[in-house]
């Protein structure tokens, strides 16, 4: 995943040319040998035409709006939260279908109205939804977060597990539990689910028999955003877990030990929690940032390095390679960064600049990716959001 490979390899592409003028070998063995060379890195759209719809079809012809969330099933089946259409799309074989939820209404602009309602697939009804994943047995969890309430789709049919569609925060059971904005899920092998519950600034806990409670502490931090006027706000605390505090949690991953890996997006940092030691620790950002007076986030930037320097612009999703290494959606900064061995690099993607355009790594642009997937062929699928289009970055 990392650059330097790409670097050995084109020295000992170059090695390798020498070598075949100097050993006697004929250019049509150069040539048999360039075809047969890795495929240079490079970034290409794959689904989704930049238009603000919900045609499906073709999938370069199908159109999102404003897709917020992916999951790769391990048949190659792609779903998509389709947040401002209100529905969950699938990508299979080139072409791009509904998977679950329908359109019933439109406001006054013709865009589709989300409200609450569970059922078959085709007769459910969702808000906003955006984080969504995969257990085990290949259900698809779904944080619905206009709904304040976190939905499971089975082959039966949409229900909900958790929340009443109302927005608060409230532990409990099922329907009892309230929650604001959740923006992502993860799920154990056990069947718990882990939510990023974001505006109510913690991370909850759902159980198999459907009980949440909240893992960290709830801030208490308030700014004055006019004369008198008061908002609540995140905070920030590493530390035991019960302590802990975060800022606008938007993402989670969890890793093959069964920890978490938390976008902190308005702290700029990615937190990890180990539910073994129940212990809070920030993994990357720079741990100088400290809040400015009546500010609602810390103030992001962009730098690689050192993971304790590097900074991030409200980074959202998450995902992991094969060797380990952490993949993450910089959202405002427009790129796709890797957190490796203590370091942080920048994968695709031209900082602080947004657009549309394909192509190598370094000179491809994205327009706010909010999340990530790594596939079995450890290509990274990008939600770039803004474009409307899933991307793809492929390292070979």
């Amino acid at each position: 995943m990392k650059r330097q490979k790409w670097t050995v390899w084109i020295a000992s592409l170059a090695l390798g040319l020498l070598t075949v003028h100097t050993s006697g070998i004929t250019p049509a063995h150069a040539e048999a040998a360039l075809q047969t060379a890795p495929a240079a890195p490079s970034v290409v759209t794959i689904a989704g035409n930049g238009q603000f719809g919900e045609d499906n079809g073709a999938a370069l012809s199908a159109s999102l709006r404003t897709p917020m969330g992916i999951a790769i099933h391990s048949d190659g089946t792609v779903y998509v939260s389709d947040t401002k259409s209100h529905l969950i799309r699938k990508l299979f074989q080139g072409a791009v279908s509904t998977y679950a939820g329908v359109t019933i209404s439109t406001d006054e602009k013709g865009f589709p109205v989300g409200t609450l309602f569970n059922g078959a697939l085709n007769q459910s009804l969702f808000q906003s939804p955006e984080g969504i994943v995969l257990d085990q047995q290949g259900n698809l969890y779904v944080a619905d977060s206009g709904n304040h309430s976190i939905r499971k789709i089975t082959a039966q049919g949409v229900f909900t597990i958790a929340g009443d569609g109302i927005m608060g925060y409230q532990n409990g059971t099922g329907s009892q539990a309230r929650f604001h904005s959740p923006s992502d899920i993860a799920v154990a092998k056990d069947g718990t689910v882990y939510v990023a519950d974001t505006l109510n600034h913690i991370i909850r806990k759902i159980t198999p028999s459907g009980a949440v409670t909240t893992l960290n502490s709830p801030s208490t931090r308030l700014v004055e955003i006019s004369p008198g006027y008061y908002e609540k706000a995140g905070d920030f605390q590493d530390g035991p877990l019960a302590s802990a505090k975060f800022n606008e949690p938007s993402s989670l991953y969890l890793d093959a030990k069964g920890n978490l890996y938390v976008s902190d997006t308005g702290n700029q940092r990615i937190r990890y929690i180990d539910l073994t030691q129940n212990k809070v620790t920030t993994v990357a950002g720079d741990t100088n940032l400290t809040y400015a007076t009546n500010s609602l986030y810390m103030e992001g930037s962009y730098a690689d390095g050192d993971a304790a320097k590097a900074q991030f612009q409200f980074p959202r999703g998450l995902a992991m390679t094969s060797e380990g290494g952490l993949v993450i959606a910089d959202s405002q900064n427009h790129v796709i960064r890797y957190l490796y061995n203590g370091k942080v690099t920048t994968l695709a993607g031209t900082a602080g600049k947004f657009g549309s355009q394909s192509g190598a790594p370094a000179n491809a642009q994205f327009y706010l990716p909010v999340d990530v997937a790594v596939d079995q062929q450890n290509t990274i699928w990008v939600v770039d959001s803004f474009n409307n289009t899933l991307r793809q970055l492929k390292m070979k």
